[in-house]
């Protein structure tokens, strides 16, 4: 299986993480440095451009709440982040540089990820091996019964 992801940014580096730990094949596209933002300054993924802290580790509010989960899930990135911790109250605050400067070794280094430093403008349509009913064609779902859409072309129930 393969996967391709957009955008080495927190969020594609985490996916694309997640996946190559489960067997799959990932390839991870990153427009820098072919084409750079503003914002941003290397080359690195993951980097911070805006602030260089990711909230409160409190559990009693939704960042902390929500970070102590994601550890749970096994997050990449929140490890990396701790290992670049700076001084920052309880807030989890990075050097940013040294940060998006390990995720970069760390993502890179996965046997099951390729990054691809291209600009990625258009998404190749699905290929569909059969044709799939369109969702006015197939069953509705109504106080836990199935039944066909009275107008539809579809006279087989969807099974559950």
């Amino acid at each position: 299986m393969n996967a391709s992801v957009v955008g080495g940014g927190l969020a594609g580096c985490e996916a694309a993480w997640a996946l190559a730990e489960r067997g799959v094949e990932v390839t991870l596209f990153e427009m820098r440095p072919q084409r750079n933002t503003p914002a941003h300054q290397t080359d690195h993924l993951a980097e911070l451009v805006c602030s260089n802290t990711f909230k409160s580790l409190d559990v009693n509010n939704a960042h902390g709440l929500l970070k102590a989960e994601l550890r749970l899930l096994g997050s990449v990135l929140l490890e990396l982040a701790d290992g670049a911790r700076i001084p920052g109250g309880t807030a989890l605050t990075v050097d940013r540089h040294q940060f998006s400067r390990v995720v970069t070794e760390r993502v890179t280094a996965h046997p099951n990820v390729t990054l691809v430093r291209a600009e990625v403008t258009e998404l190749p349509s699905p290929v569909r091996k059969r044709r799939r009913r369109r969702f006015s064609e197939c069953s509705v779902h109504r106080g836990g019964v199935r039944a066909v859409h009275r107008r539809s072309s579809c006279r087989r129930p969807i099974p559950r």
